[in-house]
């Protein structure tokens, strides 16, 4: 992505706003919802967990990643099964 410069802030706020039909809305709104997806999206259970050895806790914790995984690929805009 380009770096812009702007003289004045006025100027930068004049290049924010898109007319109506710019196909840069499209992608912009692309990429609000897929950062509010990465923003929600809980990398592990809530709360305090115990477990019995280190081999426990590590598949746990392997189980909550291919689980958030397979979240993100299924709610991944243009991935219809």
């Amino acid at each position: 992505m380009p770096v812009r410069k702007f003289r004045s802030h006025a100027e930068a706020e004049r290049d924010l706003i898109y007319p109506p039909g710019d196909p840069r809305i499209l992608k912009a709104l692309d990429f609000v919802l897929g950062l509010s997806a990465l923003a929600r999206a809980k990398p592990f259970p809530r709360g305090v967990h115990r477990y019995r050895s280190i081999e426990e806790a590590n598949a746990a914790r392997e189980a909550w990643t291919r689980e958030n995984i397979r979240r993100l690929q299924e709610e991944k805009p243009g991935n219809e099964r």
